[in-house]
């Protein structure tokens, strides 16, 4: 396996050598394989990049990975259009790692800038899992120049640095502080206040009650599935028994077992209804901290979930206000308004630092800082 990534690697540096044009041009490349669509991230990216530097092109290819043979074919033919577009482009900007950004040889003078794509830490990734069950082989991961290349990389806060910096195998001075441009949003109370109302406009019955919003972390086994059903059951019972004081809304993985509720909503946009916040091992928890709602853990399956994966932060040690293993446990702690805020504030800090302006503002400054006019 690995004889067949050196020579595609071989042929890639090919390919490139001989595309690429004396000088790269004004051009900002996104490029993505967590959707097809480009992200509130870099949306937010490129509004700002128009408006502080309109003399840059901007490109966006965004393509999900669609695992298996069927997915692979495509992808190739997409790694060649993301090289073509690299080629010619003096920043490139990424959210998680990319075969050609990583395996490339590139020019003196472009910039190749890692934003990565969630805010906070929970879950181990890359480099700090090699050769576990639920990471790469190191031998292909090496072979791959897994996340090599990078100029600069942004992570949200100091506490959350060095875990981030270990996951992409760069010291970590590397890193540069400063949480994803979607925090503009969360932390836009206009904006935040407009989407409300929207969504009270379309989902009315959520306005009679207050709203916890449960947004569990994807569980892909199959024996994962029933005891999720249970939980989710178990979670909705415990709402119900409170005659209608609280409304729950679901918001599982779009390929979950379970159906989400609020369709035409994400997770975060329900931000702007909720006033309360479940999950588990997800770092949506942040988002939730960074808008101000108390959130739990409701970890039902726990010695499961750790017995297969690995996560950096002391889990539940670091916890505010602990996790829970059953649903009724939660409401009766929201029910009595015994959660500590000032705890959860603390959590959240330690993890996301919160410029005074603007994140996206900030991180394109720091992004074009020392770029040609």
């Amino acid at each position: 396996m690995t004889a067949l990534i050196k020579l595609f690697k071989a042929i890639l540096n090919l390919i490139y050598k001989l595309i690429c044009p004396k000088e790269t041009k004004k051009k900002v490349l996104f490029m993505s394989r967590e959707a097809n669509e480009p992200s509130v991230d870099y949306s937010l990216l490129r509004d700002c990049i128009g408006r502080k530097h309109p003399e840059y092109k901007i490109v966006m290819l965004c393509r999900r990975m669609v695992p298996g043979r069927k997915g692979a074919i495509p992808y190739l033919f997409h790694i060649l259009k993301q090289t073509t577009e690299m080629a010619s482009s003096r920043i490139v900007i990424l959210d998680t790692y990319n075969i050609p950004a990583s395996m490339l040889r590139h020019r003196k003078g472009q910039k190749i800038v890692q934003i990565w794509h969630s805010i906070g830490t929970m879950k181990k990734n890359s480099y700090s899992i090699l050769d576990q069950p639920e990471g790469r082989s190191s031998k292909i991961a090496y072979a791959m120049d897994m996340h090599k290349n990078y100029d600069l990389i942004f992570c949200a806060g100091r506490g959350y640095r060095d875990y981030l910096a270990e996951s992409f195998n760069y010291p970590p001075e590397a890193l540069t502080v400063m949480p994803l441009p979607r925090v503009d949003i969360l932390r836009d109370r206009e904006h935040q206040e407009k989407l409300r109302s929207e969504v009270l406009k379309k989902y009315p019955e959520l306005a009679d009650g207050k709203v916890i919003v449960y947004a569990p972390t994807f569980r892909q086994r199959d024996d994962e599935q029933e005891p999720f059903r249970k939980a989710v059951q178990e979670l909705r019972e415990a709402v119900a028994a409170y005659g209608g004081k609280y409304k729950l809304v679901v918001k599982a993985h779009p390929i979950s077992p379970i159906e989400s509720d609020c369709s035409g909503y994400s997770t975060m946009d329900m931000l702007s209804v909720a006033d309360y916040f479940i999950s588990d091992y997800s770092c949506s928890i942040y988002e939730a901290g960074v808008v101000g709602i108390p959130f739990f853990f409701y970890a039902y399956d726990y010695e499961d979930y750790m017995s297969r994966r690995s996560v950096y932060i002391d889990y539940p040690g670091d916890l505010p206000g602990g996790m829970h293993r059953d649903a009724v446990s939660i409401l009766r702690i929201i029910d009595s308004g015994s959660f500590d805020r000032e705890e959860m504030k603390a959590f959240i800090d330690k993890y996301v630092e919160l410029p005074e302006g603007s994140a996206t503002e900030e991180m394109v400054k720091i992004i074009f800082d020392g770029m040609e006019k």
